[in-house]
């Protein structure tokens, strides 16, 4: 059974970037937060990196896995949990390359909505804002 991980934040946003293909993870003093996912060998296999924080407003959210049993309604309720419900946000952001086809359908199927493109803001693509607001979150209540 996959484990989270919240207290490594450092170890899940290295991970992340990594996979996502960015060189800049935040460092320990910036203002973000990281929950991982871990196999029954200890090794990671996805995780979610919270930053971008405005009070009681809003936030973004970056995720990578790369095991098809990563992202779980556990996972899952716990981001959203945290995202509404601790951190206080009102709407969670997330951006992605229009040509990451596979990333805008598992980000829609978790709910996301597309609300604009920016043309060439991914540099050869267009940059896909999709949001999702705490009323139309199906993982948490209240």
């Amino acid at each position: 059974m996959n484990k989270l991980i919240i207290n490594d934040k450092a170890r899940v946003n290295k991970w992340i970037y990594q996979k996502i293909g960015r060189d800049n993870p935040f460092s320990p003093e910036s203002s973000y937060n990281a929950v991982g996912v871990e196999n029954e060998h200890g090794e990671l296999i996805g995780g979610v990196v919270f930053d971008a924080f405005a009070k009681d407003a809003r936030c973004s959210m970056h995720c990578a896995g790369t095991a098809q049993n990563w992202c779980t309604k556990r996972l899952l309720k716990f981001c959203f949990e945290y995202v509404f419900n601790v951190a206080k946000c009102k709407v969670v952001i997330n951006t992605v390359a229009s040509d990451n086809v596979k990333s805008i359908e598992f980000t829609k199927q978790v709910g996301f909505e597309e609300v604009a493109r920016i043309k060439d803001g991914a540099g050869e693509h267009d940059l896909v804002i999709l949001t999702l607001h705490k009323n139309n979150c199906r993982w948490v209540r209240g």
